[in-house]
């Protein structure tokens, strides 16, 4: 059920995201990233609420693996954006996506190894998460006082996932599934949606 209201609410926010960036005067020069985000992110909702892959963790929770690789796009999307919107222009956006894309490929690497080996990957995941997140800080551009907010927001928000994955059946399996797809919900409300628009209007008082 949890996976069916998210499916619902992400296509509705798509919809959203599109009406709100085709009003913009200069939709040519805008890539409507977060409309695309919550596409793909309902398509992964989708695939969760039909359990199309799943595994069987030791505990016997099922682990929704799926989820990762659908990060790999819609994460990497919002990245760039991100980018776009905080880092200098002779910055290369490539650097922020690649790193994105090694996160959740980890994460998706260490979801589907249901041994010790999955903490390699996890670990793996989390050089390239530090490493994203040192590029978002250290290439910054300091004149946008929206830069610092966009930071630890991000800072704060993303690392609440590797949190909620060492919890879950993936991890330690110290929460249900249920749990946990709940939890993986409300954090992509908050890094998705609500982000989202947060950026969307942050772009329409600088454009």
């Amino acid at each position: 059920m949890v996976y069916w209201i998210g499916a619902m609410v992400f296509a509705l926010s798509s919809l959203l995201f599109a009406y709100i960036e085709t009003k913009k005067q200069n939709i040519k020069q805008i890539f409507r990233s977060h409309m695309y985000v919550s596409f793909i992110t309902t398509i992964s909702y989708v695939i969760m609420a039909l359990a199309l892959a799943t595994l069987v963790a030791q505990s016997g929770e099922v682990i929704f693996w799926t989820r990762w690789l659908f990060y790999m796009g819609s994460c990497s999307i919002l990245t760039v954006d991100i980018a776009h919107y905080m880092l200098k222009s002779n910055i290369k956006k490539t650097e922020i996506a690649i790193l994105t894309s090694l996160t959740m490929f980890c994460g998706f690497l260490a979801s589907i190894t249901l041994n010790n080996y999955s903490w390699l990957f996890f670990a793996l995941s989390t050089v390239a998460y530090v490493g994203m997140l040192l590029t978002l800080f250290t290439k910054a551009n300091e004149n946008k006082k929206s830069s610092n907010s966009i930071m630890w927001y991000v800072l704060i928000t993303w690392s609440l996932f590797p949190i909620v994955w060492i919890l879950a059946p993936t991890g330690l399996g110290l929460i249900t599934t249920l749990e946990e797809a709940i939890l993986y919900f409300v954090l992509d409300l908050i890094t998705k949606i609500a982000f989202g628009l947060y950026i969307t209007k942050l772009k329409r008082i600088t454009i």
